[in-house]
């Protein structure tokens, strides 16, 4: 009776320690920071119109709480806008619509105000420097979109409001169509890998959202994993069914007799390799933006001390960029 006394005060003692040692760990990274890029407010939405968009943003969404700190504000349609509830009209005479189709960086994760995005840098630079037309540029970038969900995104969504031109911006991740997460019915997205416990409604996961320690340890076991380590090095060697996605993209432009071009954004992850060379053969138009994270360092180009999406000052630059291409080859035509 008593070994098994002892054997179960020391059991109790083991669970205890881990429980403290837990809540420490907990208050040291909230202290340090770290996953406070990762928390956001459910702002998510499922869209119904096709099984090709997994989740769009809600509408009229007023000072939510997205990734990286970014205050988010929505229209009507569910983009990211400087003031929540803009309704659109009818494409007037003198006005020049532009559609941007994207992911996180597009939509401007670790920027805090939609100013500071270059859809924005873009819209507001053009009125700017030109007073014939009047600008207007929708950003349609979605956390975690690939091509296939951008192309869709034009096909059921972005052709609504009438473009001129309609841009793909796009970084090396996101060739990878399988990386796409999913949403649940909280309003949150997560990856469509996890089962059991962690499953899509699962009230355990909902949990751990609240728990910053949590993001450090599932960044832990994903840096661990060979799989995922190894995945940026063979991401661009085959992607033949996100090329056709690509293809896609440039034959709805032509077929409604719009301007388009792909942008390759700047990444500190990995590299485009060959693919300028692809869309030469191709004709495809493009504008290869990928330079750019070499013009900063490591630290200018980080949104934040542990976020990797652009800052403020990259977005800035290709807003700049986008809107001299823009007068110089659009415009003028």
């Amino acid at each position: 009776m008593n070994r098994i006394a002892r054997v179960s005060q020391k059991t109790f003692f083991i669970i205890w320690l881990l429980f403290i040692t837990a809540i420490l760990f907990e208050i040291g990274v909230r202290f340090w920071g770290y996953s406070e890029h990762y928390i956001y407010d459910p702002i998510y939405k499922e869209f119904e119109e096709t099984t090709d968009i997994p989740y769009i943003h809600k509408p009229n969404l007023v000072k939510a709480r997205g990734r990286g700190l970014a205050i988010v504000n929505t229209d009507t349609l569910g983009l990211r806008s400087k003031v929540t509830g803009i309704k659109y009209s009818p494409k007037k005479k003198n006005e020049y619509r532009i559609v941007i189709l994207g992911n996180s960086v597009t939509f401007g994760e670790g920027i805090k105000k939609a100013e500071d995005t270059f859809a924005q840098v873009l819209e507001d630079t053009l009125n700017l420097k030109q007073h014939t037309l009047s600008i207007k540029v929708f950003n349609y970038g979605v956390s975690a979109y690939s091509v296939k969900e951008m192309v869709a995104t034009l096909q059921y969504r972005a052709l609504d409001v009438e473009p001129d031109l309609v841009l793909m911006t796009i970084i090396p991740d996101d060739l990878n169509i399988e990386r796409t997460v999913v949403l649940d019915k909280f309003g949150y997205t997560f990856n469509k890998s996890l089962s059991g416990f962690m499953a899509k409604n699962s009230i355990v996961k909902r949990l751990l959202r609240e728990v910053r320690l949590a993001y450090l340890l599932r960044d832990i076991m994903y840096f661990l994993s060979s799989r995922n380590r190894n995945m940026k090095h063979t991401l661009l060697t085959n992607m033949s069914e996100s090329y056709n996605y690509i293809k896609k993209f440039k034959e709805i432009a032509n077929e409604h007799n719009l301007s388009y071009a792909v942008v390759l954004l700047p990444s500190l992850i990995a590299t485009f390799k060959n693919l300028p060379l692809r869309f030469n053969e191709d004709k495809i138009v493009f504008i290869d933006l990928s330079f750019l994270s070499n013009e900063f360092t490591r630290n200018q180009f980080m949104a934040g001390k542990f976020d990797g999406h652009p800052s403020a000052m990259v977005h800035r630059r290709i807003g700049k960029i986008l809107s001299e291409y823009i007068i110089r080859y659009q415009l003028r035509n």
